[in-house]
Formats: C-alpha cells, sequence, structure tokens
C-alpha cells in the first residue's frame, strides 16, 4: 500500500488516568449491562470465559467481580446449555435463547427482552453456525447498545457495510482475511493502513490481533504490545471480547474501550506467575486487577 498509516504507541503513558471516573454514590444500574451470547452444541466453554471476564476483569480496585466494572452481566446461550451453566455461574444471570441444530436462532420477541436494560452486547463466541448477523442487525437498528464482536460472530462482518460508530471487532489475521477477502500476507505487512480502512470504512473501531495488536476507529491509529506467549491459548480472545465488552457497558468510549483492552490483556499475562506451559484464561482474569491498578496510578503495597 502506497500510504502509511501514523502509528500510535498504545502504553501506559497514553492511556492512563483515562478511564471514566466513578463516583462514590454509583450503584450497579450506573454502570451498565453487558449481555455475553455465544455457545453452540459444539462449544460450551468459550461463553463462561467471556462472562467471567465482562464481571471479574473490570474490577478496577476490587477482587471479586461485581465490585466494579459492567454492573451486571447476562449469559445469553442457547437454551439446551442454560441448565448446565446454572451451577458453574456466580455472578452473571442466565437467558436461554432459542435454538434449532445446537445453534442459536434468532427471534425478535426474545430480542426485545434481552436486550431491555442492556448497554452492550458481546456476541460470538463459541457460536458455531448461529445467527450472529440477525443480533447484531436488530441491535444496530433497534437498540443503543454498543456490541463486541469476536470469534464466530465475525462470520458475519462482511454482509454489515455500517456498525454506526456502535461495534468493536476483533479478528486475528486469519479472521481478518476472511472477512475481507485480503492475502495473509498482505494484511500481515500492511495491518495498520489496512485496520485504518476498515473501520473508516465500517465505521466501527478495529482491533486487528497479532503479536502486536492495530487498533483503529477509522481515524487514529494505535500498535498495542503488551502480552506475551502465554496469550497463545484458546478462549484467551475471549476474554479480551469480554473486557471490552464490560467496558462498553459502563461507557467507556468504543476506541478507548478498545486500547485498554487490548493493553491490560497483554498487561495480565505479564504480570501472570503461572507459567507459559500451563497458563490458561483464568490466569489471566486473576491478574486483570494489576492492571487495572496500573492504569489509575494505584500502588499495591
Amino acid at each position: 500500500m502506497k500510504d502509511k498509516a501514523c502509528v500510535l504507541k498504545n502504553d501506559l503513558q497514553s492511556l492512563q488516568f483515562r478511564l471514566p471516573f466513578r463516583t462514590e454514590e454509583g450503584n450497579k444500574g450506573d454502570f451498565g449491562r453487558c449481555v455475553v451470547m455465544g455457545g453452540c452444541r459444539n462449544f460450551v466453554g468459550a461463553p463462561r470465559f467471556a462472562s467471567e471476564s465482562c464481571a471479574e476483569v473490570l474490577a478496577l480496585l476490587g477482587e471479586t467481580a461485581m465490585r466494579s466494572g459492567s454492573g451486571t452481566t447476562v449469559l445469553a446461550v442457547p437454551d439446551f446449555l442454560a441448565d448446565a451453566l446454572y451451577p458453574v455461574v456466580r455472578y452473571s444471570a442466565v437467558f436461554p435463547l432459542p435454538s434449532r441444530e445446537g445453534n442459536i436462532v434468532f427471534d425478535a420477541e426474545t430480542a426485545k427482552r434481552l436486550s431491555k436494560g442492556a448497554t452492550s452486547f458481546a456476541i460470538g463466541m463459541g457460536m458455531g453456525e448461529g445467527d450472529a448477523y440477525s443480533w447484531v442487525r436488530y441491535l444496530l437498528d433497534e437498540t443503543g447498545c454498543m456490541i463486541a464482536l469476536d470469534a464466530d460472530g465475525l462470520k458475519c462482518a462482511s454482509r454489515i457495510a455500517d456498525f454506526k460508530g456502535r461495534a468493536v471487532l476483533t479478528p486475528h489475521i486469519g479472521e481478518f482475511c476472511a472477512m475481507t477477502g485480503i492475502a495473509k500476507e498482505d494484511a500481515i505487512k500492511n495491518a495498520a493502513e489496512l485496520s485504518l480502512r476498515y473501520a473508516a470504512e465500517h465505521d466501527c473501531v478495529l482491533v486487528l490481533k497479532s503479536h502486536e495488536s492495530h487498533i483503529s476507529d477509522g481515524r487514529e491509529v494505535w500498535r498495542n504490545s503488551t502480552g506475551n506467549s502465554k496469550l497463545s491459548k484458546g478462549g484467551s480472545g475471549d476474554v479480551l471480547a469480554g473486557i471490552i465488552g464490560g467496558l462498553l457497558a459502563w461507557g467507556v468510549p468504543p476506541l478507548l474501550a478498545a486500547r485498554t483492552g487490548a493493553y491490560v490483556l497483554g498487561r495480565s499475562a505479564e504480570f501472570s506467575r503461572t507459567n507459559a506451559i500451563s497458563h490458561l484464561p483464568d490466569d489471566i482474569m486473576s491478574t486483570l486487577p494489576l492492571a487495572f491498578d496500573e492504569l489509575q496510578g494505584i500502588m499495591r503495597l
């Protein structure tokens, strides 16, 4: 590509003290509700990871999920998974969705009930062939909810021309190539420019994930370099979608939510004492409060 984007550094200096102020008088209703939608007959783990991240990793100061971050979370899964999830979900509500042949289907009345009171959705984790397109289209056209779109949810991205400035898409290189038809070699070589162009053309924020991630809203591009090989495990990307979805829930602007999410995910892996061989997404979640402390300038004694 001829035009090279000016790439900014997504680091502590550029992010510290940027998150909105949280008042002492606030209650859970003030900090939004994130709905995490995912799951199909073949993938039962991914939505739970994302739900826990929405709840737990947004705690700016505390140790438990609901002390900060998204005020409440709802785990929306195909109806046949609901009973199995009730015993393992600690803080989220569970909302059964209609399904067909093991996949989530869209139903307007269900969508109306689920979106009532919601401020953000994280869609796509383990969703398989579920109807992500109809859900995203409904949210964009009939609600004011913000959207974090990841994993299987990204399969519908090529069918949506305009995300109305209300979505953060988080593809890795392979998913981005599938969305756009761009060759992998070109995507790797021109990640910054392509991120900028895609975000501008589709009015969204794009997080193009790799060992260094590029984040753009179509006006500026940020390169995030936090993280290490501990993130090379299935579920790490689900956690990122949960972080971003939770940040969006309490009013963090999309570009800042995406930049913060990428930064704290990487920093939590750096903070983790679990070795790279054994590291799991649960270990990421346990160290996320340290990364948020860092962003708030808080030192633990």
